[in-house]
């Protein structure tokens, strides 16, 4: 009696049940059982929410005919101007930029004239930043249409959850600051040994 071979799909299965993923997370606190499902789910629920609050950013900057960048800081500004202005510093401390790029960008929504920029009275070396009246007038229509959809997107958070994830979120910001320099450091790295290797 002839013996009949196993199908594709046992063998298939059997080579994927062989391969078991590393944990791409070693602290306790972020694992479940021993795995790091929950922790992946997180991540990648992460990126679906910042693809999307990208895409609402997008669609009220072309709307109104700036980029996305030149949007957060006229968005910035308006938010922190009060009545002397803003910093550049200020304004890229708020955002996790560069005041170098604040700068950049400042400048292109001034050449619009949505933007300002004064010398502060006490420290010259210090410009500070505020709407002009046209700056002013195409917040108020940004506002009107983005109202609406914040309420929607994080409209269904209790006032706890809100300032729970707004704490979070804050600390997450300073923490993958520190990965993005320790990626940064291992790049640099892996370049001196090319060039190294190559000299």
């Amino acid at each position: 009696m002839p013996i009949s071979k196993p199908s594709k799909h046992r063998l298939l299965s059997a080579k994927m049940a062989s391969y078991t993923v590393p944990l791409s997370v070693s602290a306790p606190s972020l694992l479940r059982a021993g795995n790091d499902r929950a922790f992946q789910k997180l991540v990648f629920d992460l990126f679906t929410i910042s693809a999307r609050i990208e895409r609402v950013r997008v669609h009220f900057a072309s709307k109104a005919g700036i980029s996305g960048p030149q949007y957060s800081v006229l968005r910035a500004v308006a938010s922190l101007q009060g009545n002397e202005g803003v910093a550049i510093g200020i304004v890229a401390e708020h955002l996790q930029v560069t005041s170098a790029f604040i700068a950049a960008q400042s400048s292109l929504l001034m050449q619009r004239g949505f933007l300002k920029k004064d010398e502060d009275i006490s420290d010259r070396r210090i410009s500070r930043l505020s709407l002009t009246v046209k700056g002013k007038q195409l917040v108020d229509e940004i506002v009107e249409g983005v109202r609406p959809i914040n309420d929607i997107f994080f409209g269904q958070l209790e006032r706890g959850e809100f300032n729970a994830l707004s704490a979070i979120i804050a600390k997450l910001v300073d923490s993958s600051r520190d990965a993005i320099v320790q990626i940064a450091s291992q790049d640099q790295q892996i370049s001196l040994a090319t060039r190294d290797k190559g000299a």
